[in-house]
């Protein structure tokens, strides 16, 4: 966790290199693979809650969010015409290795969670399972005019005003 003054260049860099140079070589060499697929094709890119609102101390990790959110409309624009659908998914909190990890490292682990399911208005966090189910609709032909979209699953975080708490 850094803002940009404490940011090193290599951590800008390699940041940079997994979220947007990654994604930018995937969907490059998946192109030429999609386009002799029979049906709808699909890339399914993967932005963040924190592309659209940012939180303290990730400035490089919300930069890369926001460029893979700006690659997916663009890409979309560009190979939609083609019948490949691109479209990202932005999950907010997920009960992942990497958000179990921030509460063992930041104090009571009880609390944080808590804490965070409270910020929700559905007053919980995300799955593993809940991001799965939204990409496998988007992959599929049910979801066929669906391009260029940003698909925020975050459990209504991002639909509220954050209450300033004193």
């Amino acid at each position: 966790e850094e803002t940009i003054e404490t940011t090193t260049l290599d951590q800008w860099n390699r940041i940079f290199a997994i979220n947007v140079t990654g994604t930018f070589l995937t969907s490059k060499h998946a192109l030429p693979l999609l386009r002799e697929s029979e049906g709808h094709a699909s890339i399914i890119n993967f932005g963040s809650y924190d592309g659209f609102i940012a939180d303290p101390e990730l400035a490089a990790y919300c930069a890369t969010k926001g460029a893979v959110h700006a690659l997916t409309k663009a890409m979309a624009c560009d190979h939609s015409p083609e019948g490949i659908r691109v479209n990202a998914v932005c999950p907010g909190y997920v009960d992942t290795p990497m958000l179990q990890s921030f509460f063992q490292e930041n104090g009571d682990i009880d609390s944080l969670q808590q804490a965070v399911r409270d910020v929700h208005p559905l007053r919980t966090y995300g799955t593993p399972t809940d991001i799965a189910n939204l990409v496998n609709w988007l992959a599929s032909d049910e979801a066929r005019y669906a391009s260029g979209q940003l698909w925020v699953l975050d459990g209504g975080l991002s639909a509220q005003v954050q209450q300033m708490r004193l």
